[in-house]
Protein backbone atom coordinates (compact mmCIF):
# COMPACT_ATOMS: atom_id res chain seq x y z
CA UNK A 1 0.00 0.00 0.00
CA UNK A 2 1.34 3.41 -0.77
CA UNK A 3 1.02 6.41 1.50
CA UNK A 4 -1.95 7.94 -0.32
CA UNK A 5 -3.91 7.29 2.87
CA UNK A 6 -2.84 9.42 5.79
CA UNK A 7 -3.92 8.59 9.32
CA UNK A 8 -6.11 11.34 10.75
CA UNK A 9 -6.48 13.07 7.38
CA UNK A 10 -7.78 10.80 4.58
CA UNK A 11 -11.50 10.22 5.16
CA UNK A 12 -12.28 7.91 2.24
CA UNK A 13 -14.01 4.64 3.11
CA UNK A 14 -12.70 1.71 1.11
CA UNK A 15 -12.78 -2.05 1.14
CA UNK A 16 -10.02 -4.60 1.01
CA UNK A 17 -10.93 -8.04 -0.20
CA UNK A 18 -7.86 -10.23 0.18
CA UNK A 19 -5.36 -11.16 2.87
CA UNK A 20 -2.43 -9.32 1.29
CA UNK A 21 -4.40 -6.05 1.12
CA UNK A 22 -5.49 -6.50 4.75
CA UNK A 23 -1.88 -7.07 5.81
CA UNK A 24 -0.82 -3.96 3.96
CA UNK A 25 -3.49 -1.79 5.61
CA UNK A 26 -2.73 -3.11 9.10
CA UNK A 27 0.95 -2.41 8.56
CA UNK A 28 0.21 1.09 7.27
CA UNK A 29 -2.02 1.85 10.28
CA UNK A 30 0.68 0.62 12.66
CA UNK A 31 3.39 2.59 10.89
CA UNK A 32 1.39 5.80 10.99
CA UNK A 33 0.13 5.44 14.58
CA UNK A 34 1.57 7.98 16.99
CA UNK A 35 -0.36 7.38 20.22
CA UNK A 36 -2.26 4.10 20.32
CA UNK A 37 -3.24 0.84 18.71
CA UNK A 38 -6.16 -1.37 19.67
CA UNK A 39 -6.00 -4.86 18.17
CA UNK A 40 -8.95 -7.22 18.48
CA UNK A 41 -8.50 -10.73 17.09
CA UNK A 42 -9.34 -14.28 18.00
CA UNK A 43 -5.78 -15.60 17.95
CA UNK A 44 -3.47 -13.00 16.36
CA UNK A 45 -3.07 -14.53 12.94
CA UNK A 46 0.63 -14.80 12.19
CA UNK A 47 0.14 -13.54 8.64
CA UNK A 48 -1.25 -10.28 9.99
CA UNK A 49 0.52 -9.68 13.27
CA UNK A 50 3.88 -11.48 13.31
CA UNK A 51 5.76 -9.97 10.40
CA UNK A 52 9.04 -8.22 11.12
CA UNK A 53 7.74 -5.04 9.48
CA UNK A 54 4.70 -4.98 11.76
CA UNK A 55 6.76 -5.66 14.89
CA UNK A 56 9.24 -2.94 13.88
CA UNK A 57 6.39 -0.46 13.47
CA UNK A 58 5.23 -1.26 17.02
CA UNK A 59 8.78 -0.82 18.31
CA UNK A 60 8.94 2.54 16.55
CA UNK A 61 5.64 3.65 18.10
CA UNK A 62 6.87 2.71 21.56
CA UNK A 63 10.27 4.34 20.98
CA UNK A 64 8.91 7.67 19.72
CA UNK A 65 6.16 8.17 22.30
CA UNK A 66 6.76 7.21 25.91
CA UNK A 67 2.99 7.49 26.51
CA UNK A 68 2.05 5.20 23.62
CA UNK A 69 -0.41 2.41 24.31
CA UNK A 70 -0.83 -0.88 22.50
CA UNK A 71 -3.67 -3.11 23.64
CA UNK A 72 -4.38 -6.55 22.25
CA UNK A 73 -7.51 -8.52 23.04
CA UNK A 74 -7.64 -12.19 22.03
CA UNK A 75 -9.88 -15.12 22.84
CA UNK A 76 -7.34 -17.93 22.44
CA UNK A 77 -4.15 -16.89 24.21
CA UNK A 78 -2.26 -20.13 23.47
CA UNK A 79 -2.89 -19.97 19.74
CA UNK A 80 -2.08 -16.24 19.80
CA UNK A 81 1.23 -17.01 21.48
CA UNK A 82 2.04 -19.62 18.80
CA UNK A 83 0.91 -17.40 15.90
CA UNK A 84 2.58 -14.18 17.03
CA UNK A 85 5.55 -14.96 19.26
CA UNK A 86 7.29 -11.70 18.33
CA UNK A 87 4.35 -9.73 19.74
CA UNK A 88 4.61 -11.56 23.03
CA UNK A 89 8.37 -10.98 23.16
CA UNK A 90 7.82 -7.27 22.57
CA UNK A 91 5.13 -7.12 25.24
CA UNK A 92 7.55 -8.63 27.78
CA UNK A 93 9.98 -5.80 27.02
CA UNK A 94 7.33 -3.06 27.31
CA UNK A 95 4.75 -4.33 29.82
CA UNK A 96 3.53 -0.88 30.85
CA UNK A 97 2.83 0.20 27.26
CA UNK A 98 1.77 -3.04 25.62
CA UNK A 99 -0.91 -5.16 27.24
CA UNK A 100 -2.60 -8.39 26.22
CA UNK A 101 -5.82 -9.73 27.65
CA UNK A 102 -7.97 -12.73 26.93
CA UNK A 103 -11.71 -12.32 26.34
CA UNK A 104 -14.05 -14.86 27.84
CA UNK A 105 -15.47 -15.86 24.46
CA UNK A 106 -14.54 -15.96 20.80
CA UNK A 107 -15.86 -13.19 18.60
CA UNK A 108 -16.07 -13.43 14.83
CA UNK A 109 -14.57 -10.01 14.41
CA UNK A 110 -11.08 -8.63 13.78
CA UNK A 111 -10.22 -4.97 13.92
CA UNK A 112 -7.31 -2.63 14.35
CA UNK A 113 -7.78 0.99 15.43
CA UNK A 114 -4.90 3.47 15.22
CA UNK A 115 -4.85 6.74 17.17
CA UNK A 116 -8.62 6.62 17.68
CA UNK A 117 -9.15 7.77 14.10
CA UNK A 118 -8.20 5.10 11.53
CA UNK A 119 -9.33 1.51 11.42
CA UNK A 120 -9.57 -1.78 9.58
CA UNK A 121 -12.77 -3.65 10.48
CA UNK A 122 -13.19 -7.26 9.34
CA UNK A 123 -16.29 -9.26 10.19
CA UNK A 124 -15.43 -12.94 10.05
CA UNK A 125 -17.42 -15.05 7.65
CA UNK A 126 -16.97 -12.53 4.84
CA UNK A 127 -13.75 -13.98 3.45
CA UNK A 128 -11.01 -11.40 3.80
CA UNK A 129 -13.23 -8.40 3.12
CA UNK A 130 -12.73 -5.53 5.50
CA UNK A 131 -13.84 -1.93 5.75
CA UNK A 132 -11.08 0.64 6.09
CA UNK A 133 -10.92 4.35 6.83
CA UNK A 134 -7.87 6.34 7.92
CA UNK A 135 -9.90 9.22 9.38
CA UNK A 136 -13.26 8.32 10.83
CA UNK A 137 -13.10 9.17 14.55
CA UNK A 138 -16.76 8.29 15.17
CA UNK A 139 -16.44 4.74 13.83
CA UNK A 140 -13.04 4.34 15.49
CA UNK A 141 -14.59 5.44 18.80
CA UNK A 142 -17.39 2.91 18.36
CA UNK A 143 -14.86 0.11 17.84
CA UNK A 144 -12.81 1.27 20.83
CA UNK A 145 -15.97 1.40 23.00
CA UNK A 146 -16.74 -2.21 22.01
CA UNK A 147 -13.11 -3.16 22.69
CA UNK A 148 -13.12 -1.40 26.07
CA UNK A 149 -16.37 -3.02 27.19
CA UNK A 150 -14.78 -6.45 26.67
CA UNK A 151 -11.33 -5.35 27.90
CA UNK A 152 -12.74 -4.18 31.24
CA UNK A 153 -14.17 -7.64 31.91
CA UNK A 154 -11.17 -9.58 30.61
CA UNK A 155 -8.42 -10.42 33.06
CA UNK A 156 -4.81 -10.78 32.12
CA UNK A 157 -4.39 -14.53 31.58
CA UNK A 158 -2.90 -16.20 34.66
CA UNK A 159 0.03 -17.60 32.70
CA UNK A 160 0.67 -14.16 31.18
CA UNK A 161 0.92 -12.42 34.55
CA UNK A 162 4.20 -14.14 35.22
CA UNK A 163 5.43 -12.79 31.89
CA UNK A 164 4.63 -9.19 32.88
CA UNK A 165 2.05 -8.73 30.17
Amino acid sequence: MDSEYILGETSDDFQVSDLAAGQSVILELAQQARTSLHIFDRDLSGELFNSSAFINSLRQLLATNRHASIKLLVSDIERARRHAPQLFQLSRRSPSHMQIRQSDRAYHHVFVVADASGYLDHRMGSGHEAEVNFNHPAQAASLIDFFTSIWNHSPVPADAQGLSL
